[in-house]
């Protein structure tokens, strides 16, 4: 997508919505790559915690709400702190440096308009928070799968629903936040799109996944990253 047409959406969404939250997918949205899959990859070869990656293979070909949930289930146990300082190493080694260009000037764009950015995303919320934190993102408005405690511990009850697909409506609803826009990059983002007053597609270039499908029926602008 041209500049101008980024600068359109800007000025559309903080003239006709000052101040109100604008949500973000994260993996693949604002940053490459997949966090949550790949600090599952990287904590089950250290024998961080038990499970399999083959495991939340089988589970994504049948469920993937059901395989993302077990990418918690499978920390049962793990002290909270210590688990947010493993994710917290992680994204610094590793995805800081993906952070797609676009997305530091289009926050400040959205901050100098009083509008709050927000993430809702269906990666484990610890994995996603230190994006947060390196984005200028309030902590408190990151939506991630989450679980319950037992102590300081996961329980790895997963807190339902998973927020994927009409879940992300969902956990939007419960918190109260109604978006001016909506950014996203994949099939299970649309509904949050729909949801929101304004939508921006996110996808690599020449991708045609049913998402930028659905953006080209629907008028929405997409964004090559």
């Amino acid at each position: 997508m041209p500049a101008p047409a980024v600068k359109e959406v800007l000025e559309i969404v903080t003239r006709d919505h000052p101040g109100a939250p604008v949500v973000f997918d994260a993996d693949g949205t604002l940053w490459r790559g997949d966090v949550g899959e790949d600090f599952l990859r990287h904590a089950l070869h250290r024998g961080l915690f038990p499970g399999t990656y083959a495991r939340y293979e089988a589970l994504l070909e049948v469920s993937p709400a059901r395989a993302y949930a077990y990418c918690v289930e499978a920390m049962a146990g793990l002290e909270q702190a210590e688990l947010q300082q493993a994710c917290d190493a992680f994204f610094e080694a590793r995805y800081r440096g993906r952070v797609f260009p676009w997305v530091r000037p289009f926050l400040a764009a959205l901050r100098a308009a009083g509008c709050t950015p927000w993430i809702c995303s269906a990666s484990p919320r610890w994995t996603v928070l230190p994006g947060a934190v390196a984005l200028g993102i309030d902590p408190a408005h990151v939506i991630g799968v989450t679980c319950a405690l037992e102590g300081s511990r996961l329980s790895g009850v997963v807190d339902l629903p998973v927020p994927v697909g009409g879940g992300k409506v969902t956990w939007l609803r419960r918190r109260g936040v109604t978006p001016a826009l909506a950014v996203g990059n994949g099939d299970f983002d649309l509904d949050m799109l729909v949801f929101a007053a304004r939508a921006l597609v996110i996808s690599p270039p020449d991708s045609e996944n049913q998402l930028v499908r659905e953006a080209r029926a629907r008028g929405w602008p997409i964004l090559s990253a």
